[in-house]
């Protein structure tokens, strides 16, 4: 909330400057967010003292004034005003000068006479939308000075935040002035000062009011006749311009000033169109319609309270009034209800027609039973010194059984729960303080307190002694060690192989993506996969989030529908958790999901890409698996495209292009492949002996072989042969070229030979390339290629 810092101190009596009282709060209270002068943009505007008036001599709605802003110096400015005369202090801006809107005032001819300058209606200067006459000041405005520093505009500003469970007492300047006070250690200044309260009377002119609804409990109506709708004075605008409120007219106006000083919300009706049945507070019928205050229609739902006159809807309680009933400058007589409102059910009516506002805010955080009491008490002197309106009664229909709350307060606790020592007396100076009504129990070390019911966020003792702490300070909380000795915790194995199977893909061009545990079951059935699998959530936040997901391959593809518009080629990781549908309860496992695209590469080539990085994870950990073709084939793969991923006689998971129709179905091109595999077998397959190779003391000798034959032969096949005849003498063997012809393939090897203690000769050489090419050729059918 924007509090004016003039206000402030006027209420608390406070000294200290701005900065020092944000600093104050920060410490001991409420997050401050800003401190800052409030943009008033009046710097141009000076107070005159007009000495002369006449007639403008070729213009009959025109008059010539003779002003001074410095003494013994005047200056002619033409006015148009109906109210200015002679003698009045008034608000002057000077050639060069600017108003607020910015517009830049010069000397102008007006009708053949020389104008320096320009006297100031409200509209102009931004306090307000009278533009019938100037603004008339009190005769002892000073003359020349600040015409801002004179009205108290010239102020700051400071913005604090108030939560949720402080909003009841501190939404408000009286809340805020009462905190300030006990924090420097004496009773705010608007408590000590003798206030000007009317009698409050029951009257049977004022409207009967029916609460057919639970969710109000309070309900106050008071009535005034003979009302003048007129502007207000400007001491009581400038207290809501530096609030963040507009000035409207003197009836709204005062409702928003009281609602700043005491937090609790009022709206004014045009007593003429209410109705002979009176108001009724009720819940809205299906379908009724209301027009607001802003012209805005809505439809209403039975779950919003609405404010009724005999025939219609007024208002939405709590929230906006209405159109039919707003005060207008035909308004006459005037009803002002003060009432309290269910919290829940306003919020609710806020959010389902999306509007905030300074009412619903209030309302919606809590209003304590007493305060609608206590504001008209303090409504009804503003009403009758600012307007001309006859206070002629008012009904206070009461529900509220308000009561003071007993909490006993052990010093032994306060003093435990502290961490250090709290004299008596202090304990009892920081509740009094605080306007809680403290005693001691008789011979016990324990306060009794009673909690006014303006603080329902002080429930028991232990608020209490969060009260007191924050009182006192946090800062003269000593610092003690840890009564035991800090330990690193212990090493979580499958978060340290998440972490680095994470960082191999990264290195392997994946992206991680995190999406919901849910998704939909449209979702579940377009990519193959069974209902009866699936975790049905009973109360689903929203349809698309309607299961808790199977698999982590549906919300994947999703991700590459949306992504794939701007990206030619997307590759793509997620670990995360599935859950399994069981008897007794859902089984979470950790699984890990890949999906990849090139834009150009057909889905067989695809395939062996994504194999190979694949390959590349595994062997990072030492996870011997191998790739085997699946009889049952998951409905989600393409048939011929898949492969299971077996260690130990496990299934780790599948790999495979994604099918055709599914491709389509989620808006992606063929050629997508996808992997799942389980995170736990992953993590218990892992091998992680640490084998340590001295460095290579003599140089390897490097030779190229290529051998051609059967189309059927795989890649791991020939590897295997390779190592297996160049026995120790073979230290590598790098596949660097694959060639088919006919029924042919040939695969193209770099050969690295060597030995630890000694350099090859050539014979040796010679010898194991001989035994390669004779053992490919007896083993698997397979013969050199010279060319």
């Amino acid at each position: 909330m924007q509090f004016s810092y003039k206000w402030l101190r006027e209420l608390s009596g406070t000294k200290r400057s701005p900065g020092k009282l944000a600093e104050l709060l920060l410490t001991h209270a409420f997050e401050v967010e800003s401190v800052s002068a409030y943009p008033h943009g009046l710097a141009d505007i000076v107070i005159g003292k007009v000495l002369k008036v006449v007639k403008h001599p070729s213009a009959d709605r025109l008059k010539v004034t003779t002003l001074e802003t410095v003494k013994g110096e005047a200056r002619t400015i033409v006015c148009g005003a109906s109210n200015v005369a002679a003698g009045q202090k008034v608000a002057v801006v000077l050639p060069g000068g600017k108003l607020p809107d910015g517009t830049v005032i010069k000397e102008a001819e007006l009708r053949g006479v020389k104008s320096e300058g320009m006297i100031c209606s409200e509209r102009e200067l931004g306090l307000g939308e009278s533009h019938a006459g100037i603004i008339v000041l009190d005769k002892d405005a000073p003359l020349g000075k600040s015409f801002a520093k004179y009205v108290g505009l010239e102020d700051t500003i400071l913005d604090v935040k108030i939560l949720p469970d402080r909003s009841c007492d501190a939404l408000s300047y009286e809340g805020l002035s009462r905190e300030i006070a006990a924090l420097e250690g004496f009773a705010p200044l608007f408590l000590k000062e003798k206030k000007l309260r009317t009698k409050t009377k029951t009257s049977s002119k004022v409207p009967k009011v029916t609460l057919k609804s639970e969710k109000c409990d309070r309900y106050i109506l008071a009535l005034f006749q003979g009302v003048k709708i007129e502007e207000s004075p400007l001491s009581l605008k400038v207290k809501l311009l530096t609030s963040g409120l507009r000035p409207i007219n003197a009836i709204v106006d005062i409702t928003n000033y009281l609602m700043l000083l005491t937090g609790q919300p009022l709206h004014a009706f045009d007593a003429d169109a209410i109705g002979k049945k009176g108001i009724v507070v009720r819940n809205a019928k299906p379908h009724e319609r209301l027009m607001l205050l802003d012209g805005k229609t809505i439809t209403l739902s039975s779950e919003d309270l609405v404010i009724a006159g005999s025939e219609r809807a007024l208002a939405l309680a709590g929230v906006m009034g209405g159109k039919h009933s707003a005060i207008t400058e035909k308004t006459k007589n005037i009803v002002v209800e003060i009432a309290r409102f269910d919290p829940v059910t306003i919020r609710k009516t806020r959010k389902r027609h999306n509007f905030l506002t300074d009412a619903s805010s209030r309302f919606e955080r809590g209003i304590d039973g007493e305060r609608p009491g206590e504001s008209l008490s303090q409504l009804l002197p503003l009403i009758q010194k600012t307007t001309t309106g006859e206070y002629r009664g008012s009904r206070d229909v009461n529900k509220v059984k308000a009561k003071t709350k007993k909490i006993i307060l052990s010093i032994e606790r306060l003093e435990k729960m502290l961490g250090s020592a709290v004299p008596l007396f202090e304990a009892v100076q920081f509740l009094a303080l605080e306007g809680l009504s403290v005693k001691k129990v008789a011979n016990k070390k324990e306060l009794e307190v009673l909690v006014p019911v303006r603080r329902p966020d002080l429930r028991d003792e232990f608020d209490l002694v969060e009260e007191i702490g924050r009182m006192r300070g946090y800062d003269k909380i000593v610092a003690l060690d840890p009564a035991l000795p800090l330990e690193a915790t212990p090493s979580h194995s499958g978060k340290r192989f998440e972490r680095r199977a994470k960082s191999v893909l990264l290195g392997a061009g994946f992206d991680e993506v995190m999406t919901y545990s849910f998704y939909s079951e449209a979702m579940a059935k377009r990519t193959k996969l069974s209902f009866e699998e699936h975790v049905a959530l009973e109360n689903p936040m929203n349809p698309d989030q309607a299961l808790l997901r199977f698999s982590l391959l549906p919300n994947l593809l999703s991700v590459a529908e949306k992504n794939l518009k701007h990206f030619e080629s997307l590759h793509l990781f997620e670990w995360g958790s599935v859950f399994q549908n069981a008897k007794l309860a859902p089984v979470e496992k950790k699984k890990l999901g890949l999906l990849s695209y090139a834009k150009g590469v057909d889905g067989a080539k695809a395939f062996f890409l994504m194999k190979g990085k694949v390959e590349a994870l595994l062997g990072h950990f030492g996870i011997q698996a191998v790739f085997e073709p699946m009889a049952q084939v998951p409905a989600l793969f393409h048939p011929t495209r898949m492969a299971s991923l077996i260690a130990q006689e496990k299934v780790l998971g599948y790999m495979g292009e994604i099918r055709p129709d599914i491709a389509k179905a989620y808006g992606l091109p063929r050629g997508v492949v996808m992997v799942e595999l389980d995170g736990e077998l992953l993590l218990g397959n892992k091998h992680e002996d640490i084998v340590a190779m001295p460095l290579q003391r003599f140089p390897h000798a490097y030779r190229d072989i290529s051998l051609t034959g059967p189309k059927s032969l795989v890649y791991a096949q020939i590897k295997a042969l390779l190592h297996e005849a160049g026995g120790l003498l073979l230290q590598g063997a790098e596949l660097f070229d694959i060639y088919e012809e006919g029924d042919e393939r040939s695969f193209a090897f770099h050969l690295a030979f060597g030995l630890p203690e000694r350099t090859l000769t050539s014979s040796e050489m010679d010898q194991v390339f001989d035994t390669i090419v004779r053992e490919a050729k007896e083993k698997l059918g397979m013969r050199l290629r010279l060319s």
